[in-house]
């Protein structure tokens, strides 16, 4: 015999009265035998009078579980994909990034009862993605601080549903489901103005700016001349800042740069700028790396000369980040002519990516769109000499 029975979330007003009550928005199960099978799923539903007209439509015949069908809790689920991607050989920082959404993933569905992956829907995935996109600062001076709710960037909410949506495409290939109700979540509207170049002045500030910077550390480390070196190498190469710290002096020979980018892999193979060697040549941190001991994490180190770049910024009176020098390079390639195939190469990017941050630099391109736009023209007659012009 079946029965329904409440499975009642941590926060339900109702948890004390029972798993027979029926006048909540719990979830609903169906436990029992069935010709001498023992069932206890979810019956999708917190409708107590649907659910108990599945559960005779289950004991007529007319509506017979699938014990064919794989179910996988969330917890299971989750540790099973994480494992996956580190057998893929994925990049630690990238493995973190799903570690953030699919933790917080495992304590929504812990405390709404949802048990296994399966019971997810589109509206239990929508209210946990309102959760994962918000967060608290404290705001104020130090006697009348509060707590002020934020809503993270259009593309931090968008990479996290991106995530959400890879993991229930894994549960989907596995057997544990059978949609993707993730892939059905609206993303944000990005308010992105694109990708912004230094200009001209700003790269001419920033240089003068390194005259500025204190000179010498605790270490008795020159500053200026291991910054110079670090600028120069970000602002010609269109390395990543975490490529930049790890860089070897064996990676440069001949005056050429290689290197394998830390984010995608994809090999460089540069020439150098005298200035960026002469920048270099003084440089001495032993024989691992120019900008990093080797010891600690990598990450540590990046956030420490993300705070030197500021501080530089911060004396040159500019406005910016790291990954410009970046986006600078990829522009002064693009409006120089080289094709957007030889700018991937550079970048360590894939052709589509150039198009996508990078078309409005294409002089091949705008020139394409002006004489699409000039063929709608209508024919012009010439203008008629006045009657009264002299002869």
């Amino acid at each position: 015999m079946l029965k329904p029975v409440r499975r009642h979330v941590l926060n339900c007003a109702h948890r004390a009265k029972g798993r027979a009550w029926k006048k909540c928005e719990c979830p609903i199960w169906v436990e029992g035998r069935l010709n001498g099978d023992r069932i206890r799923k979810s019956l999708d539903t917190a409708n107590w009078e649907f659910a108990c007209g599945k559960i005779l439509a289950m004991e007529a015949g007319k509506d017979k579980p699938d014990t064919s069908r794989k179910e996988m809790s969330i917890a299971e689920a989750v540790q099973d994909f994480l494992k996956n991607c580190r057998t893929r050989n994925l990049d630690t920082e990238t493995i973190k990034k799903f570690e953030q959404v699919l933790t917080p993933l495992q304590s929504f569905c812990t405390a709404r009862g949802i048990s296994d992956v399966r019971s997810l829907d589109f509206d239990q995935l929508q209210a946990f993605v309102e959760t994962l996109t918000k967060y608290e600062v404290l705001r104020g001076k130090k006697d009348a601080k509060e707590i002020v709710s934020k809503t993270s960037a259009a593309i931090t909410r968008e990479k996290k549903i991106e995530r959400l949506i890879r993991f229930g495409s894994y549960c989907r290939k596995k057997g544990w489901a059978d949609s993707v109700p993730a892939a059905d979540i609206e993303k944000p509207v990005s308010r992105d103005k694109g990708v912004i170049p230094f200009t001209a002045e700003e790269w001419q500030a920033i240089r003068n700016a390194i005259d500025l910077y204190p000179q010498w550390n605790s270490f008795g480390h020159d500053n200026r001349a291991r910054l110079r070196a670090f600028i120069y190498l970000l602002r010609y190469t269109a390395l990543r800042i975490s490529d930049v710290t790890q860089l070897k002096p064996s990676r440069i020979k001949d005056g050429r740069l290689m290197i394998r980018t830390a984010k995608t892999g994809a090999p460089i193979n540069v020439p150098l700028p005298p200035d960026v060697l002469n920048a270099l040549a003084p440089i001495q941190n032993g024989d691992a790396y120019y900008f990093w001991t080797g010891d600690g994490k990598l990450k540590s180190c990046v956030g420490d000369w993300q705070r030197s770049v500021r501080k530089l910024f911060k004396l040159a009176k500019v406005k910016g980040h790291p990954h410009m020098f970046r986006h600078t390079m990829a522009i002064e390639l693009l409006e120089g002519g080289v094709l957007p195939e030889h700018v991937a190469a550079i970048l360590g990017n894939s052709p589509q990516i150039i198009y996508k941050h990078y078309a409005p630099w294409m002089p091949s391109r705008q020139k394409a769109l002006d004489a699409a736009v000039m063929k709608v023209w209508p024919d012009v007659a010439p203008v008629p000499s006045p009657t009264n012009a002299p002869a």
